[in-house]
């Protein structure tokens, strides 16, 4: 800003600002309840009424945080003469997201915010006070990120600790799960893993619902440990595998970071989030796919980080990326999703040789893995093909609401159409925020007579079709719910039983777990941590920076999250982190990304 010019607080004063303040201290305060107010004679009293029974009671709390929305105001309107706008805009989308979703996690619909015209202005006036809350919020962060910018890139710690940070890292991220995998030992059960040892030890018939390689490994395990000493140990085995897995891959993400020129301090930060976030520990004694195929796509990051950071690919470089996205897309079926467009962007990006030499790696992997899953896989394993069903979470919750809000308006056509794809009196089972009440119906019938009335039906209705899209994401679209989901087992499926798997510790050692597990959830600002739409508002504004400094290439980087993200949104349940892991687990990857691709002043990307 010239010496000149005028900044925003000069020019409106610390008054403003400071009733400003109380509009956000407000906000943060608002219950985000329907009241029908106690007065319903009068409507003067009635309003007062329910404006009193809209907000908490006030603490002392209240004045801290009007003291630092205050200061937030002056350090960042004291750095620019106006608005940003493309900032703006971002924030003002994010807080009606906020809001609407606010909504639909507590009341499964909008009548929180189109409930009535008190509701409705409440809720614009909450909406303006996040709206100027996530604005300071990412203007300061986008300050603190391009502080410095100029500087040049910072010498290579050699340091005992710097030289030996990735053991460091692995050994702390390891000391982190290992209490969670022993004292639960030998580890919690759940459906989709005892399905999965079922197939391989032939009690149950291989599907498509889950990726093969993943059942093989996790079989192969147990049938080790199982052979070494017992079942509890083959089931411990498959766990203790994870655990090291991951504290390796995590560690080394982080290292790679210390490479950039990251300090060691701020990448044991990274460290410190693997290693004792709650969630982590929980995930690591889970027998379940999800955090082994969430260490390889971290696996692949890192590779196509140290792409873009060279600025080439050498052959080392495309046979590792091969091998960790061939990795990546087995161990999970939609993980080709988030690989073929990362390989595709990527070698558009690169020139010559380098552009070859990533079009053949995606090349490989796509036909391997076409290969296996069309031919091998269901071959020799005679292997049924996963369910349309799987991918159809969003349309189907859809006509479920459809039928349940507005079942006598369904034609006998459409009702003919539905009772044959799915089940019209099933539609009755429907649940807001998970879809499995309803893909269960699915009866395996061509799709095509019912896309044709899916497109009528909402034509109809448009906003019942998006109430049905929000309710089942809200989780994952803005930071309203937290649900770790891999929860600590004090039983065992009877299955599991038969296997001869069972606790061996008292019970109250394993209810530890549980406590920590709950407290995670509940407690101030550490759940946050396990609050899946945290993630994906950190990834949005990280790529927002990124964007407008136009580092199109650093974007590359995101493309697997975002591809992430969307399938989170077809997912079945409405805020598992389970599903957003892959994210969660490549933000400090990318919050280090983006700080270094900002202080490259100058540079292309």
């Amino acid at each position: 800003m010239k010496p000149n010019q005028k900044s925003f607080m000069s020019r409106y004063g610390r008054a403003v600002t400071f009733l400003l303040s109380c509009v956000v201290v407000f906000t943060l305060n608002c219950r985000f309840e329907v009241s029908g107010g106690g007065f319903p004679d009068s409507k003067l009293l009635n309003s007062l009424n329910k404006l009193y029974n809209s907000f908490s009671p006030v603490n002392f709390a209240d004045l801290v945080v009007l003291f630092a929305v205050w200061r937030l105001f002056h350090h960042v309107f004291s750095k620019e003469r106006r608005i940003d706008q493309g900032t703006g805009i971002f924030s003002f989308v994010l807080s009606v997201l906020l809001v609407t979703c606010i909504s639909f996690q507590k009341y499964n619909s909008s009548v929180l915010v189109l409930g009535s015209g008190f509701q409705l202005a409440l809720s614009v006036f909450c909406i303006c006070g996040f709206w100027m809350l996530i604005y300071l919020t990412v203007r300061s962060v986008f300050f603190l990120l391009n502080r410095g910018k100029d500087a040049q890139k910072a010498e290579q710690e050699s340091g005992f600790y710097s030289r030996h940070f990735w053991l460091f890292g692995t050994v702390v991220i390891f000391a982190g799960w290992f209490p969670w995998i022993l004292m639960n030992y030998p580890g919690t059960s759940c459906p989709d893993g005892i399905l999965q040892l079922k197939e391989f030890l032939k009690d149950a018939e291989w599907a498509g619902g889950h990726p093969p390689l993943s059942t093989l490994i996790m079989g192969s395990l147990f049938s080790l440990g199982r052979w070494i000493a017992d079942a509890n140990f083959g089931f411990f085995l498959y766990c203790f595998f994870q655990t090291c897995v991951g504290a390796v891959v995590f560690a080394y993400s982080m290292k790679k970071l210390l490479d950039l020129g990251i300090s060691a301090k701020w990448c044991t930060v990274g460290i410190l989030f693997f290693a004792f976030s709650p969630f982590w520990g929980a995930y690591a004694q889970w027998f379940e796919k999800d955090l082994l195929y969430t260490e390889i796509t971290v696996l692949q990051a890192v590779f196509v980080l140290e792409i873009l950071r060279k600025r080439s690919c050498s052959v080392k470089d495309a046979v590792v990326l091969t091998i960790s996205g061939l990795l990546a897309a087995l161990l999970r079926n939609n993980g080709i999703y988030a690989i073929v467009p990362t390989l595709f962007l990527l070698a558009v990006w690169l020139k010559k040789q380098n552009r070859r030499r990533v079009f053949l790696a995606l090349f490989i992997t796509v036909l391997i893995y076409g290969i296996l899953t069309n031919g091998i896989y269901y071959s020799l394993l005679n292997m049924a093909r996963p369910s349309p069903a799987e991918a159809l979470s969003i349309p189907f919750q859809q006509t479920a609401r459809y039928v349940v809000c507005y079942g006598d308006e369904v034609t006998a056509g459409e009702r003919e159409v539905i009772d044959r794809v799915l089940s019209f009196e099933g539609m009755q089972n429907y649940d807001p925020v998970i879809s499995d009440p309803i893909k269960g119906f699915y009866h395996g019938a061509d799709l095509g007579e019912y896309y044709k009335i899916w497109f009528q039906m909402f034509w109809k209705h448009p906003g019942c079709y998006v109430s049905a899209f929000l309710n089942k994401g809200y989780g994952y679209l803005a930071p309203v719910s937290q649900n770790i989901e891999a929860w600590i087992g004090l039983d065992y499926y009877p299955y599991d039983e038969e296997l001869g798997i069972h606790h061996v510790f008292d019970i109250d050692v394993s209810n530890v777990l549980v406590q920590i597990w709950w407290m995670s959830m509940t407690l101030p600002l550490v759940k946050y941590l396990c609050t899946p739409g945290m993630y994906t508002w950190v990834l949005l504004v990280l790529a927002l920076f990124l964007w407008k400094r136009r580092k199109w290439g650093a974007l590359i980087l995101f493309v697997p999250s975002m591809v992430n993200v969307l399938v989170c949104l077809a997912s079945p349940l409405a805020d598992a982190i389970r599903y957003e892991l892959p994210t969660v687990a490549a933000v400090p990857l990318l919050i280090g990304w983006t700080w270094v691709t900002m202080r490259r002043e100058g540079e292309k990307c």
